[in-house]
């Protein structure tokens, strides 16, 4: 329900161009990631029901080449924000998973789909916290055998991935209790120990698909 009424109001912002909205990202000219990860114009040749495409268990991989953090999400929204032609994600992260620690620290994020379940099942049930290996920038992937690699912006992603998004956070929202204007909210999070997830809306810096994806 909140994912689906972000996405409303996202589509509804997007329909007062920006006169000075220069700085869309032109998601056709990336080059090809590793793992035959090829780019598309997520504009143009998305073809997911954007009510549903959260409900694959996408995982969120935040960080930079030095250190980075992977969760399992269930929610989100995909449209535009501040421009028409500015797709736009919008993902949620609540206080108490690590994650949320680097989304903090780092603007930049991919969330992937995987055709394995075991990966998803393991970011959802698995925390960051348990894998100190200082050793390696993202101990959680290593401890599950998946190949960590570096869009050309520093971006973290997984080589196995069969679909990645990559996103700068233009805002975040840290909800409160006073946010909530109907009982949906305050019933879902009466008794959640993590927190109030906060809202992230990241620009699509460039998207890339596995080839028959």
């Amino acid at each position: 329900m909140v994912a689906a009424l972000l996405l409303a109001v996202m589509a509804g912002c997007g329909g007062n161009s920006n006169p000075n909205n220069d700085t869309t990202m032109d998601t056709t000219t990336n080059a090809a990631l590793a793992g035959d990860l090829r780019p598309f114009d997520v504009q143009k040749d998305f073809a997911d029901n954007g009510f549903t495409f959260f409900t694959k268990n996408l995982v969120l991989c935040v960080g930079d080449t030095t250190e980075s953090n992977a969760m399992t999400i269930g929610w989100g929204g995909i449209g535009n924000y501040l421009g028409h032609e500015r797709p736009a994600v919008t993902v949620y992260v609540a206080p108490g998973r690590y994650t949320y620690e680097f989304m903090e620290r780092h603007n930049r994020f991919t969330i992937m789909e995987f055709d394995d379940p075991e990966v998803w099942q393991f970011f959802g049930k698995r925390s960051g916290r348990e894998f100190a290996d200082s050793s390696v920038a993202d101990p959680k992937a290593a401890a599950m055998g998946l190949h960590v690699a570096y869009t050309a912006n520093g971006t973290p992603y997984y080589e196995e991935a069969s679909l990645v998004i990559e996103c700068e956070t233009m805002t975040a929202w840290h909800q409160t209790e006073r946010d909530f204007r109907n009982a949906t909210p305050r019933k879902w999070y009466n008794g959640f120990d993590a927190g109030i997830h906060t809202v992230y809306i990241g620009e699509v810096l460039g998207a890339w698909r596995r080839q028959g994806k």
